[in-house]
């Protein structure tokens, strides 16, 4: 028996390691196609609500009725979210995600971005 909890003890870390670098690297290669449900979802419903107000992540989240991977990106720890109204100004960075291994990539948003639809 000790023997088995020595060498589970020195293999637990390991695949800890490399499950946080595989959930890492597939955060990053979803990032634009989250992103883009993101931007949608909060388009959304600023095009439904034009006065709208969002004091913090869980308010963002909840309003726009966020899909499970953009609600997570959201309200994740490593996000910076600053609140924003309909009369903020549109280039301000209200949003900003970090994801991957070690959180090394950044994914920002401005208010204009979450708020306005591209025009066709």
């Amino acid at each position: 028996m000790a023997i088995i909890a020595i060498l589970s003890s020195l293999l637990l870390p390991a695949v800890l390691r490399a499950y946080t670098r595989i959930k890492g690297a597939a955060e990053e290669l979803e990032a634009e196609e989250v992103a883009h449900m993101l931007k949608q979802e909060t388009r959304n419903y600023c095009a439904t609500h034009l006065r709208y107000q969002f004091n913090g992540k869980a308010d963002l989240a909840d309003k726009c009725v966020l899909a499970p991977k953009c609600r997570s990106w959201v309200q994740a720890s490593t996000t910076d979210f600053v609140p924003f109204d309909y009369l903020d100004p549109t280039n301000k960075i209200v949003l900003s995600v970090h994801l991957g291994p070690k959180h090394r990539t950044l994914c920002q948003f401005t208010k204009g971005d979450l708020s306005i639809r591209p025009e066709r």
